[in-house]
């Protein structure tokens, strides 16, 4: 079978020739599947209207050869498949976005070189929340370990071979999902600038002329499919593809800065999913609320319900209901301000990502500090559906409840993990508060640990008689539908 590349990109594709000579204007640290499918997938759309016209360079952070990627001269495919606007989606896309990978162990000089090009005035980012971190380290003639230390030094190259020029200008937008990531990328650049002594002159450089955003992104990108499906793909298609992704259709790019930063990354002006806008604060919390406060308040009622995956859920009709019901109850509950069209079209939005067959995300993984989550991104919609209606969001008590019946744990195995099981499903605890919770239930009982529960982690502050108003509807729920005999074990 043909191998994708570009000989055969160029043969079947009218514009392929144009799309690989187009100019490299993009250096992007990360080559993970979010990445491809997202930001690159972004660049390459632009590239295709004829807006954008630039390539990536790509630095690979950490260890491991391109010369595989490199067969396939850096295309790849970008399957997309789904549910969008309530119609299915299922689209191919063969992504010309990168021009070349290069290896930060391997190839820094080269990358270096890439800071002296005008061009290349845009930085995207995403090494992990663990790869975005501050560690002080001089800039010698040796890689820097972390990614703001590479980061520097390859700002000061750019500072120090162009930094005379207007040109010079550079605009670094990173995704990791780290909150006020560009907010907080700038103050370890400066501070590790600081540690390094670089000149007042730099300094001055750096003020002016680099720009860091704020960013969100959203996209489940689980990555190159399973084997099987892998073949049948490649079969439908004709060649074979090492770096096929998947996606689904859904997708975001939240990019704070002024209106005209939409004139420098003109990529922008080609998609709806990008939103560049002065405070992006109401996409943060459209997807902490509608999805993933969504998803927290339903993972304990679908595992109860020996539900596994999120699609299967939502082929169940009294899931469904529930689910209909959880999502108008939340958008009447946003603690600010957003216009209800906005709210209208994200809550659609997300019940579309949850119905499709390609992801298949598992409750089981979305509990995971599951105690945490719903302090932080649920308890604050009931209190808010609370304090605005004199009363409870049924919807809202049932995930509740549903938390509670999966979090109290009934087993625990010699190694110290906690479990619970029910009706024969086996649902490990990854969950800081597990311990505490079986340790209560064992002492005083399944109500006198919700009550606590409450009162002492979720609800410190507020007033005593509400704390006894969530806890008798919470427990009453749990006594009618949720196997209590389970929790009092």
């Amino acid at each position: 079978m043909q191998q994708l590349n570009k000989d055969f990109f160029i043969r079947s594709t009218i514009s392929g020739k144009a799309l690989l000579a187009l100019p490299e204007r993009v250096l992007q640290f990360g080559n993970g599947v979010l990445l491809r499918g997202l930001p690159d997938y972004y660049v390459d759309a632009a590239n295709k209207l004829d807006v954008f016209n630039g390539r990536i360079v790509v630095v690979k952070t950490t260890p491991g050869s391109t010369d595989d990627f490199k067969k396939q001269d850096f295309l790849y495919t970008h399957r997309i498949k789904g549910f969008q606007n309530g119609q299915v989606v299922d689209e191919t896309h063969i992504n010309s976005s990168i021009s070349r990978v290069l290896s930060a162990l391997e190839n820094w000089q080269q990358i270096l070189d890439c800071a002296a090009n005008p061009d290349i005035n845009i930085v995207f980012s995403n090494t992990t929340e663990q790869g975005f971190i501050y560690l002080e380290e001089k800039l010698d003639d040796n890689v820097p370990a972390s990614f703001p230390g590479k980061l520097l030094a390859y700002l000061f190259h750019r500072f120090q071979k162009i930094g005379h020029l207007g040109s010079s200008k550079i605009c670094i937008v990173p995704t990791e999902l780290v909150e006020n990531n560009g907010d907080k990328l700038r103050s370890f650049l400066k501070n590790l600038a600081t540690f390094n002594g670089l000149s007042a002159d730099f300094e001055h450089w750096f003020d002016q002329k680099v720009v860091t955003c704020n960013s969100l992104v959203d996209r489940i990108v689980p990555g190159k499919p399973e084997r099987e499906i892998l073949e049948r793909y490649q079969t439908e298609l004709q060649f074979s593809d090492n770096y096929l992704i998947e996606s689904e259709p859904f997708n975001l790019w939240a990019i704070e800065g002024a209106p005209n930063l939409g004139d420098w990354l003109t990529f922008s002006k080609c998609h709806e999913g990008i939103k560049i806008a002065a405070d992006i604060s109401i996409f943060k919390e459209l997807k902490l609320r509608l999805l993933n406060a969504t998803h927290s308040f339903s993972a304990g009622v679908a595992l109860a319900h020996q539900l596994e995956t999120v699609s299967e859920a939502m082929n169940d009709p009294d899931f469904q209901q529930f689910i209909a019901d959880l999502v108008a109850d939340i958008q009447t509950a946003i603690p600010i301000e957003i216009p209800e069209a906005e709210k209208t079209k994200f809550a659609a939005d997300v019940l579309d990502r949850f119905r499709n067959p390609n992801i298949r995300h598992f409750w089981s993984s979305i509990i995971l500090n599951y105690s945490e989550k719903i302090k932080i991104r649920c308890v604050p919609l009931i209190r808010q559906f609370y304090l605005k209606n004199g009363g409870f969001s049924s919807a809202m008590l049932r995930g509740m409840a549903g938390y509670f019946q999966i979090s109290i744990p009934n087993g625990k195995k010699e190694d110290g993990k906690f479990f619970t099981v029910i009706s024969g499903l086996e649902v490990q605890l990854n969950d800081q508060m597990a311990a505490h919770l079986h340790e209560n239930n064992m002492r005083l009982g399944v109500d006198a640990t919700i009550r606590s529960q409450i009162a002492e982690y979720f609800l410190p502050d507020a007033p005593a008689a509400e704390i006894e108003a969530l806890t008798a509807a919470v427990f009453e729920i749990v006594k009618s539908e949720f196997e209590p005999k389970r929790i009092y074990a």
